[in-house]
């Protein structure tokens, strides 16, 4: 649907979204980039943010300080904003900010939609931290009093429409996708490259586990790799390299890595793509933490395998799919490892299925319609 002037929204993204390194920002600039090529799309941010090239306008307004939460902040800003571009529609990245944007969306005379990329009072409670009672009752007011929710899994949505009485036409499912829209082959040049770059063995089958390690589910899923699932492995006479990448893994996980046959730490990927395209299965035994695993979705786009905990797991479609996502209970390590045996041995293709749901062009295109359909 080509854009015909009438959606122009305003865009509230309430944390440094460029360069997109982590799987919040990659969902926050992916949906927008696709979103502004539909039509006039202004995302506010930081001034931390890098420039990049993206279908969406991007203002720097806010400070990369914690005042920018503080209710009314960055009003006359954002009024600015929306009155030079005639703003009709604003889109709420997370509930922080839902009071300055309830404000805002007031005095335009506009609806406004909230994007809620988990229950992020849940989040925090599985994350053990004492003040989510304070930020559930904040979520439950923000999702009430926003004309739409968009949820990125149906189980957050169902949730909150029974714990927070909302009503089922205001939620809708808007997943995070892939840039992928048919399955990818293997690319030989890029596992050439990261074999000599690492010292791997490049007729193995490559199995991996990606994300910012600094983060306790991510710390505990490596942990998890290396006691329960790698010895498995070594028993299945099966030729595998593991590969744990990512930033802030801890020094101790680094040593027992680097003491330890089969499994390499690469630090920080400087390029996703040369990666993914050489890389052959995704283990993903993450078990907390809340939403949906992007890492997960952006594996399967690349036609990779991905042998997943039952939570891990959680707000993926498995019939979109097929074989390419094996799902096993939490916390059953012979189960997970027999597994990943079954996906080094088999050569399955992400069905069609799964990019006509998860394309980020398509994703867009519901948001659009979804904001269309509630026009002042």
């Amino acid at each position: 649907m080509a854009d015909t002037g009438k959606i122009r929204v305003l865009s509230i993204a309430p944390y440094k979204i460029i360069p997109p390194t982590t799987g919040g920002q990659l969902a926050i600039t992916k949906l927008h980039h696709y979103l502004g090529a539909l039509c006039n799309d202004n995302v506010v941010s930081t001034v931390g943010n890098a420039d990049g090239q993206y279908a969406f306008a991007l203002h720097k307004i806010f400070p990369d300080k914690p005042v920018r939460y503080l209710p009314g902040y960055g009003i006359k800003k954002m009024l600015k904003v929306a009155e030079e571009n005639n703003i009709t529609h604003i889109v709420c990245e997370h509930p922080y900010m839902s009071i300055t944007t309830m404000t805002l969306a007031k005095k335009l005379g506009v609806p406004w939609y909230m994007r809620s990329h988990n229950i992020e009072s849940e989040r925090f409670r599985t994350l053990g931290k004492s003040w989510w009672p304070i930020l559930k009752r904040y979520e439950r007011f923000a999702m009430q009093n926003a004309n739409g929710i968009f949820f990125i899994t149906p189980e957050d949505a169902e949730w909150a429409i029974e714990n927070f009485s909302l009503a089922e036409d205001k939620c809708h499912i808007v997943p995070f996708g892939t840039d992928m829209q048919q399955p990818t082959t293997q690319d030989d040049n890029a596992k050439t490259t990261l074999s000599e770059a690492y010292g791997l063995n490049p007729s193995a089958k490559w199995l991996y586990f990606l994300g910012a390690l600094n983060y306790k589910p991510n710390e505990d899923a490596v942990k998890y790799i290396i006691e329960d699932v790698l010895p498995v492995l070594k028993s299945s006479n099966e030729a595998f390299e593991i590969l744990i990448a990512g930033k802030g893994l801890s020094e101790t996980l680094q040593t027992t890595i680097g003491n330890t046959d089969n499994i390499h730490y690469t630090g920080f990927v400087p390029d996703l793509d040369i990666f993914l395209n050489a890389c052959d299965v995704m283990l993903n035994p993450v078990m907390t933490g809340g939403g949906i695993k992007t890492k997960a979705i952006e594996a399967l786009g690349y036609n990779n395998t991905v042998v997943s905990s039952h939570s891990g797991a959680a707000g993926i479609s498995r019939p979109a799919c097929g074989e390419k996502l094996i799902v096993t209970d939490d916390y059953d390590w012979d189960a997970f490892s027999v597994a990943t045996i079954r996906a080094i041995r088999n050569d399955y293709t992400t069905p069609e299925e799964f990019y006509a749901e998860y394309y980020h062009g398509n994703i867009a295109q519901k948001v659009y319609d979804i904001l269309a359909a509630g026009s002042r």
